[in-house]
């Protein structure tokens, strides 16, 4: 495999981890909330109720981010495949003459 092609795939790899969405600190006490609702805490669940809102809003900006940043590393592997197509397809120079790699 040649540094290019690694180099792709390392790319490629980063642009399909750029896709997964942790949640975030209010939809972790949310879900806390939740369970100890289900539990029998009736306060969790007025506490569960209030922080429905802000885990939505949290996990909706969260996905949009996630969707921005394999928009831009899906980009990015688009750019170094281009490179590598481009510079497998001209002529390189070996001893005393020009000639192709493939």
């Amino acid at each position: 495999m040649s540094h290019s092609s690694r180099f792709l795939a390392i790319l490629a790899t980063a642009s399909l981890t750029a896709c997964a969405v942790a949640p975030g600190p209010v939809e972790q006490q949310a879900t806390q909330a939740g369970v100890a609702c289900q539990q029998g805490y009736y306060g969790a669940c007025r506490t569960a109720a209030a922080l429905q809102p802000a885990a939505s809003a949290e996990r909706a900006r969260a996905e949009q981010n996630a969707q921005v940043g394999t928009a831009v590393a899906a980009g990015l592997v688009g750019v170094a495949a281009g490179a590598i197509i481009a510079d497998a397809a001209r002529p390189h120079y070996y001893g005393r003459g020009y000639y192709r790699r493939w």
